[in-house]
Protein backbone atom coordinates (compact mmCIF):
# COMPACT_ATOMS: atom_id res chain seq x y z
CA UNK A 1 0.00 0.00 0.00
CA UNK A 2 1.25 3.38 -0.89
CA UNK A 3 2.26 5.22 2.37
CA UNK A 4 1.10 8.67 1.50
CA UNK A 5 -2.57 7.44 -0.41
CA UNK A 6 -3.06 5.30 2.62
CA UNK A 7 -2.59 9.05 5.03
CA UNK A 8 -4.55 11.33 2.55
CA UNK A 9 -7.36 8.50 2.55
CA UNK A 10 -7.61 8.37 6.29
CA UNK A 11 -7.39 12.36 6.80
CA UNK A 12 -10.16 12.88 4.07
CA UNK A 13 -12.37 9.90 6.25
CA UNK A 14 -11.97 12.01 9.23
CA UNK A 15 -12.33 14.99 7.88
CA UNK A 16 -16.03 14.03 6.75
CA UNK A 17 -16.74 12.06 9.81
CA UNK A 18 -15.57 14.85 12.42
CA UNK A 19 -15.66 18.17 10.21
CA UNK A 20 -18.93 17.48 7.95
CA UNK A 21 -20.68 14.95 10.32
CA UNK A 22 -20.17 17.22 13.42
CA UNK A 23 -18.68 20.72 13.34
CA UNK A 24 -20.40 21.55 10.49
CA UNK A 25 -23.52 22.35 12.37
CA UNK A 26 -21.13 25.04 14.73
CA UNK A 27 -20.96 26.61 11.21
CA UNK A 28 -24.58 27.00 10.40
CA UNK A 29 -25.51 27.16 13.82
CA UNK A 30 -27.34 30.94 13.43
CA UNK A 31 -28.72 29.68 9.80
CA UNK A 32 -30.21 26.66 11.15
CA UNK A 33 -31.64 28.32 14.25
CA UNK A 34 -33.26 31.05 12.57
CA UNK A 35 -34.33 29.17 9.70
CA UNK A 36 -36.42 27.50 12.04
CA UNK A 37 -37.38 29.88 14.55
CA UNK A 38 -35.61 28.26 17.47
CA UNK A 39 -33.84 29.64 20.68
CA UNK A 40 -30.55 28.91 21.24
CA UNK A 41 -31.26 26.48 24.11
CA UNK A 42 -33.26 24.76 21.43
CA UNK A 43 -30.47 24.99 19.02
CA UNK A 44 -27.92 24.35 21.30
CA UNK A 45 -29.55 21.15 22.47
CA UNK A 46 -29.55 19.69 18.55
CA UNK A 47 -26.00 20.11 18.55
CA UNK A 48 -25.36 18.21 21.72
CA UNK A 49 -28.45 15.44 20.86
CA UNK A 50 -25.43 15.22 18.16
CA UNK A 51 -22.79 14.41 20.65
CA UNK A 52 -24.69 12.18 23.00
CA UNK A 53 -25.21 10.48 19.58
CA UNK A 54 -21.07 10.23 19.35
CA UNK A 55 -21.28 9.19 22.76
CA UNK A 56 -23.69 6.68 22.25
CA UNK A 57 -21.38 5.42 19.14
CA UNK A 58 -18.45 5.67 21.38
CA UNK A 59 -19.98 3.11 23.61
CA UNK A 60 -21.34 0.91 20.86
CA UNK A 61 -17.97 1.10 18.91
CA UNK A 62 -16.17 0.23 22.54
CA UNK A 63 -17.49 -3.50 22.34
CA UNK A 64 -18.00 -3.82 18.38
CA UNK A 65 -14.40 -3.10 17.41
CA UNK A 66 -13.20 -6.07 18.46
CA UNK A 67 -15.56 -8.23 16.36
CA UNK A 68 -15.78 -5.93 12.82
CA UNK A 69 -11.67 -4.76 13.27
CA UNK A 70 -10.76 -1.71 12.14
CA UNK A 71 -11.09 -1.78 9.00
CA UNK A 72 -14.61 -2.49 9.00
CA UNK A 73 -15.40 0.00 11.93
CA UNK A 74 -14.30 3.15 10.33
CA UNK A 75 -16.05 1.97 6.84
CA UNK A 76 -19.14 1.24 8.54
CA UNK A 77 -18.74 4.65 10.45
CA UNK A 78 -17.88 6.95 7.08
CA UNK A 79 -21.01 5.25 5.41
CA UNK A 80 -23.32 5.95 8.20
CA UNK A 81 -22.20 9.84 8.53
CA UNK A 82 -22.48 10.31 4.38
CA UNK A 83 -25.90 8.80 5.08
CA UNK A 84 -26.89 11.50 8.00
CA UNK A 85 -25.60 13.97 5.26
CA UNK A 86 -27.67 13.04 2.93
CA UNK A 87 -30.42 13.48 5.34
CA UNK A 88 -30.02 17.02 6.27
CA UNK A 89 -29.41 17.98 2.46
CA UNK A 90 -33.26 17.12 2.47
CA UNK A 91 -34.29 18.22 6.24
CA UNK A 92 -38.02 19.83 5.90
CA UNK A 93 -38.33 20.04 9.75
CA UNK A 94 -35.91 20.02 12.61
CA UNK A 95 -36.87 16.76 13.43
CA UNK A 96 -35.53 15.90 10.59
CA UNK A 97 -32.13 17.84 11.54
CA UNK A 98 -32.25 16.01 15.24
CA UNK A 99 -32.36 12.75 13.73
CA UNK A 100 -29.81 13.21 10.81
CA UNK A 101 -27.12 14.62 13.11
CA UNK A 102 -27.73 12.09 15.82
CA UNK A 103 -26.74 9.26 13.01
CA UNK A 104 -23.93 11.69 12.06
CA UNK A 105 -22.76 11.53 15.77
CA UNK A 106 -23.13 7.87 16.46
CA UNK A 107 -21.47 6.80 13.10
CA UNK A 108 -18.21 9.39 13.00
CA UNK A 109 -16.95 8.18 16.56
CA UNK A 110 -16.11 4.48 14.85
CA UNK A 111 -13.85 6.82 12.29
CA UNK A 112 -12.47 8.08 15.20
CA UNK A 113 -11.36 5.35 17.49
CA UNK A 114 -10.34 3.33 14.09
CA UNK A 115 -8.43 6.23 12.19
CA UNK A 116 -5.23 6.38 14.58
CA UNK A 117 -4.55 3.36 14.56
CA UNK A 118 -4.67 2.61 11.02
CA UNK A 119 -2.19 6.00 10.75
CA UNK A 120 0.12 4.65 13.33
CA UNK A 121 -0.13 1.24 11.61
CA UNK A 122 1.28 3.16 8.38
CA UNK A 123 3.89 4.89 9.83
CA UNK A 124 5.23 2.89 12.10
CA UNK A 125 5.29 2.73 16.00
CA UNK A 126 7.91 5.30 15.88
CA UNK A 127 5.81 7.99 14.59
CA UNK A 128 2.78 7.87 16.54
CA UNK A 129 2.52 11.27 17.14
CA UNK A 130 2.77 12.38 13.06
CA UNK A 131 0.57 9.78 12.56
CA UNK A 132 -2.23 11.55 15.04
CA UNK A 133 -1.29 14.83 13.32
CA UNK A 134 -2.06 13.20 10.25
CA UNK A 135 -5.85 12.68 10.87
CA UNK A 136 -6.17 16.06 12.82
CA UNK A 137 -4.85 17.40 9.63
CA UNK A 138 -7.94 16.23 8.15
CA UNK A 139 -10.41 17.26 10.34
CA UNK A 140 -8.77 21.03 10.02
CA UNK A 141 -9.08 20.61 6.40
CA UNK A 142 -12.67 19.87 6.62
CA UNK A 143 -13.10 22.91 9.01
CA UNK A 144 -12.18 25.15 6.54
CA UNK A 145 -13.72 23.34 3.39
CA UNK A 146 -17.07 23.73 5.58
CA UNK A 147 -16.53 27.39 6.44
CA UNK A 148 -15.82 27.86 2.80
CA UNK A 149 -18.98 26.25 1.44
CA UNK A 150 -20.59 28.30 4.18
CA UNK A 151 -19.51 31.48 2.54
CA UNK A 152 -20.34 30.27 -1.33
CA UNK A 153 -23.49 28.80 -1.17
CA UNK A 154 -26.81 30.54 0.13
CA UNK A 155 -28.66 27.81 1.85
CA UNK A 156 -27.16 25.45 4.71
CA UNK A 157 -28.98 22.64 2.50
CA UNK A 158 -26.37 22.98 -0.23
CA UNK A 159 -23.81 23.34 2.25
CA UNK A 160 -24.84 19.59 3.25
CA UNK A 161 -25.22 18.39 -0.19
CA UNK A 162 -21.63 19.29 -0.92
CA UNK A 163 -20.42 17.57 2.07
CA UNK A 164 -22.29 14.41 1.04
CA UNK A 165 -21.02 14.31 -2.22
CA UNK A 166 -17.41 14.49 -1.03
CA UNK A 167 -18.49 12.15 1.17
CA UNK A 168 -19.45 9.00 -1.10
CA UNK A 169 -16.03 9.73 -2.95
CA UNK A 170 -13.82 9.75 0.53
CA UNK A 171 -15.55 6.32 1.21
CA UNK A 172 -14.81 4.88 -2.53
CA UNK A 173 -11.35 5.91 -1.96
CA UNK A 174 -10.78 4.35 1.60
CA UNK A 175 -12.35 1.44 0.77
CA UNK A 176 -9.92 1.26 -2.01
CA UNK A 177 -6.89 1.46 -0.51
CA UNK A 178 -7.88 -0.56 2.61
CA UNK A 179 -9.56 -4.04 2.82
CA UNK A 180 -11.27 -5.90 5.70
CA UNK A 181 -8.51 -8.81 5.66
CA UNK A 182 -5.55 -6.64 5.58
CA UNK A 183 -3.56 -7.22 9.30
CA UNK A 184 -4.51 -3.78 10.63
CA UNK A 185 -8.09 -4.47 10.27
CA UNK A 186 -7.99 -6.66 13.68
CA UNK A 187 -8.72 -5.08 17.28
CA UNK A 188 -9.16 -6.84 20.81
CA UNK A 189 -12.25 -6.56 22.64
CA UNK A 190 -12.22 -3.46 25.14
CA UNK A 191 -11.82 -3.88 29.36
CA UNK A 192 -10.81 -2.11 31.99
CA UNK A 193 -7.90 -3.92 32.40
CA UNK A 194 -6.67 -2.41 28.73
CA UNK A 195 -6.92 0.42 29.46
CA UNK A 196 -5.30 0.69 33.02
CA UNK A 197 -2.17 -0.77 31.62
CA UNK A 198 -1.68 3.46 30.67
CA UNK A 199 -0.28 5.32 33.93
CA UNK A 200 -2.43 7.55 35.33
CA UNK A 201 -5.27 6.52 32.75
CA UNK A 202 -8.03 7.77 35.41
CA UNK A 203 -6.38 11.47 35.50
CA UNK A 204 -6.07 11.35 31.33
CA UNK A 205 -9.85 10.86 31.14
CA UNK A 206 -10.97 13.32 33.08
CA UNK A 207 -8.46 15.68 31.53
CA UNK A 208 -9.81 14.79 28.45
CA UNK A 209 -13.25 15.12 29.20
CA UNK A 210 -12.83 18.91 30.57
CA UNK A 211 -10.63 19.06 27.70
CA UNK A 212 -13.91 18.16 25.73
CA UNK A 213 -16.08 20.76 27.25
CA UNK A 214 -14.22 23.28 26.04
CA UNK A 215 -13.61 22.52 23.04
CA UNK A 216 -17.58 21.79 22.40
CA UNK A 217 -18.53 25.20 24.04
CA UNK A 218 -16.07 26.88 21.99
CA UNK A 219 -16.83 25.49 18.45
CA UNK A 220 -20.38 26.01 18.61
CA UNK A 221 -20.64 29.40 19.94
CA UNK A 222 -17.07 31.11 18.01
CA UNK A 223 -19.68 31.99 15.19
CA UNK A 224 -22.84 33.20 17.39
CA UNK A 225 -20.31 35.29 19.08
CA UNK A 226 -18.48 36.75 16.58
CA UNK A 227 -21.67 37.51 14.85
CA UNK A 228 -24.57 38.59 17.59
CA UNK A 229 -21.86 39.75 20.58
CA UNK A 230 -18.81 41.19 18.35
CA UNK A 231 -20.95 42.86 15.27
CA UNK A 232 -19.34 40.54 12.38
CA UNK A 233 -20.68 39.62 8.97
CA UNK A 234 -21.98 36.71 8.86
CA UNK A 235 -19.53 35.56 5.46
CA UNK A 236 -16.89 37.80 7.81
CA UNK A 237 -17.72 35.08 10.53
CA UNK A 238 -17.77 32.19 8.95
CA UNK A 239 -13.93 33.14 7.68
CA UNK A 240 -12.45 33.94 11.04
CA UNK A 241 -13.68 30.25 12.14
CA UNK A 242 -12.22 28.78 9.35
CA UNK A 243 -8.75 29.85 11.09
CA UNK A 244 -9.77 27.05 13.43
CA UNK A 245 -9.33 24.43 10.60
CA UNK A 246 -6.18 26.28 9.42
CA UNK A 247 -5.02 26.22 12.85
CA UNK A 248 -5.87 22.51 13.21
CA UNK A 249 -4.01 21.50 9.44
CA UNK A 250 -0.86 23.27 10.57
CA UNK A 251 -0.89 21.83 14.27
CA UNK A 252 -1.90 18.30 12.77
CA UNK A 253 1.85 18.11 11.61
CA UNK A 254 3.37 20.85 14.02
CA UNK A 255 1.87 19.28 17.10
CA UNK A 256 2.49 15.72 15.97
CA UNK A 257 6.45 16.27 15.57
CA UNK A 258 6.58 18.61 18.89
CA UNK A 259 5.07 15.57 20.66
CA UNK A 260 7.70 13.12 19.91
CA UNK A 261 10.57 15.45 20.19
CA UNK A 262 9.48 17.31 23.88
CA UNK A 263 7.10 14.38 25.22
CA UNK A 264 3.74 13.66 25.38
CA UNK A 265 3.31 15.82 28.81
CA UNK A 266 4.85 18.71 28.07
CA UNK A 267 2.57 18.64 24.58
CA UNK A 268 -0.02 18.55 26.77
CA UNK A 269 0.70 21.12 28.68
CA UNK A 270 1.81 23.82 26.36
CA UNK A 271 -1.77 23.06 24.22
CA UNK A 272 -4.05 23.15 27.39
CA UNK A 273 -2.51 26.41 28.26
CA UNK A 274 -3.16 28.01 24.93
CA UNK A 275 -6.35 26.69 24.45
CA UNK A 276 -7.30 28.93 27.72
CA UNK A 277 -6.08 31.76 26.69
CA UNK A 278 -7.22 31.77 23.07
CA UNK A 279 -10.84 31.15 24.42
CA UNK A 280 -10.37 33.85 26.55
CA UNK A 281 -9.21 36.28 23.43
CA UNK A 282 -12.52 35.06 21.54
CA UNK A 283 -14.68 35.69 23.75
CA UNK A 284 -13.42 39.40 23.63
CA UNK A 285 -14.81 39.86 19.98
CA UNK A 286 -11.64 41.98 19.54
CA UNK A 287 -10.63 42.13 15.78
CA UNK A 288 -6.94 41.30 15.99
CA UNK A 289 -7.20 38.93 18.99
CA UNK A 290 -9.86 37.20 18.22
CA UNK A 291 -8.80 36.52 14.72
CA UNK A 292 -5.31 34.99 16.13
CA UNK A 293 -7.11 33.14 18.91
CA UNK A 294 -9.15 30.99 16.66
CA UNK A 295 -6.25 30.07 14.45
CA UNK A 296 -3.98 29.60 18.27
CA UNK A 297 -7.44 27.50 18.87
CA UNK A 298 -7.10 25.46 16.28
CA UNK A 299 -3.33 24.61 17.04
CA UNK A 300 -3.67 24.06 20.42
CA UNK A 301 -6.68 21.80 20.06
CA UNK A 302 -4.85 19.40 17.73
CA UNK A 303 -2.25 19.17 20.58
CA UNK A 304 -4.03 17.46 22.63
CA UNK A 305 -5.75 14.97 21.01
CA UNK A 306 -2.46 14.28 19.83
CA UNK A 307 -0.61 14.54 23.37
CA UNK A 308 -3.84 12.10 25.08
CA UNK A 309 -3.64 9.68 21.73
CA UNK A 310 0.02 9.24 21.45
CA UNK A 311 -0.26 8.28 25.53
CA UNK A 312 -2.58 5.55 24.72
CA UNK A 313 -0.80 4.48 21.70
CA UNK A 314 2.39 4.50 23.31
CA UNK A 315 1.39 2.21 26.08
CA UNK A 316 -0.71 -0.66 23.48
CA UNK A 317 -0.20 -1.90 20.68
CA UNK A 318 -2.18 -1.40 17.58
CA UNK A 319 -4.94 -4.13 18.18
CA UNK A 320 -5.42 -3.17 22.13
CA UNK A 321 -5.05 0.51 20.84
CA UNK A 322 -8.28 0.26 19.28
CA UNK A 323 -10.15 -0.93 22.44
CA UNK A 324 -8.56 1.10 24.84
CA UNK A 325 -8.85 4.37 22.94
CA UNK A 326 -12.98 3.75 22.42
CA UNK A 327 -13.15 3.71 26.20
CA UNK A 328 -11.38 6.73 26.39
CA UNK A 329 -13.58 8.19 23.52
CA UNK A 330 -16.36 7.67 25.82
CA UNK A 331 -15.39 9.78 28.37
CA UNK A 332 -14.79 12.68 25.07
CA UNK A 333 -18.03 11.92 24.12
CA UNK A 334 -19.73 12.82 27.41
CA UNK A 335 -17.61 16.06 27.42
CA UNK A 336 -18.98 17.12 24.22
CA UNK A 337 -22.31 15.80 24.52
CA UNK A 338 -22.25 18.45 27.95
CA UNK A 339 -21.07 21.54 25.97
CA UNK A 340 -23.74 22.72 23.76
CA UNK A 341 -26.85 22.15 25.97
CA UNK A 342 -25.20 24.17 28.73
CA UNK A 343 -24.06 26.99 26.36
CA UNK A 344 -27.39 27.58 24.95
CA UNK A 345 -28.67 28.08 27.87
CA UNK A 346 -26.19 29.98 28.99
CA UNK A 347 -26.71 32.60 26.30
CA UNK A 348 -30.32 32.54 26.80
CA UNK A 349 -30.34 33.75 30.16
CA UNK A 350 -27.55 36.24 29.94
CA UNK A 351 -28.05 37.24 26.22
CA UNK A 352 -24.72 36.67 25.32
CA UNK A 353 -22.60 33.92 24.09
CA UNK A 354 -19.27 35.57 25.85
CA UNK A 355 -19.74 33.34 28.91
CA UNK A 356 -20.16 30.33 27.02
CA UNK A 357 -16.74 31.14 25.86
CA UNK A 358 -14.99 32.20 29.14
CA UNK A 359 -16.75 28.61 30.86
CA UNK A 360 -14.42 27.06 27.54
CA UNK A 361 -11.08 28.60 29.13
CA UNK A 362 -12.04 27.83 32.44
CA UNK A 363 -12.43 23.71 31.64
CA UNK A 364 -9.69 23.76 29.64
CA UNK A 365 -7.60 25.39 32.86
CA UNK A 366 -9.40 22.73 35.11
CA UNK A 367 -7.72 19.99 32.03
CA UNK A 368 -4.38 21.89 32.37
CA UNK A 369 -4.14 21.57 36.59
CA UNK A 370 -4.95 17.78 36.06
CA UNK A 371 -2.25 17.77 33.91
CA UNK A 372 0.30 19.55 36.02
CA UNK A 373 -1.10 17.34 38.62
CA UNK A 374 -0.13 13.74 37.15
CA UNK A 375 3.03 15.35 35.84
CA UNK A 376 4.28 15.78 39.34
CA UNK A 377 2.87 12.51 40.45
CA UNK A 378 4.82 11.24 37.26
CA UNK A 379 8.05 12.88 39.02
CA UNK A 380 7.34 11.71 42.34
CA UNK A 381 7.28 7.84 40.75
CA UNK A 382 10.53 8.28 39.12
CA UNK A 383 12.12 9.62 42.43
CA UNK A 384 10.53 6.66 44.58
CA UNK A 385 11.87 4.08 42.04
CA UNK A 386 15.36 5.91 42.09
CA UNK A 387 16.01 7.12 45.65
Amino acid sequence: MNRIVALIALAATTAVSQSFGRFTYSVLYTDIRDDFGLSNTAAGGIGSLNLVGYLLGSLIVAFGVGRFGLVRTAKYGLTGVTAGLALLTWAPTTSVVVVALFITGVTASGVWVAAPALAANVLGSAHRGLAVGWISAGVGAGFVFACIFDVVMSDWRSVYGTETLIGIACLVLFSLVFNDSSPSSFAESPSPKTLQQIPGWLNLCATYGFFAISGSLAMTFTVALLEEDAGYGADSASLIYSLIGVGMVAGGFLMGWLTDQIGRNSSQLLSLAAMAVSCVMIATGHTLGATVATMVFGVAFTGVVTAVTAKVSHHLDAEAFGAAYAVVTIVFGAGLAIGPQLGGVIADSSGSFRPALLLAASCATLGLALTVADRVQEKRDLLGRHP
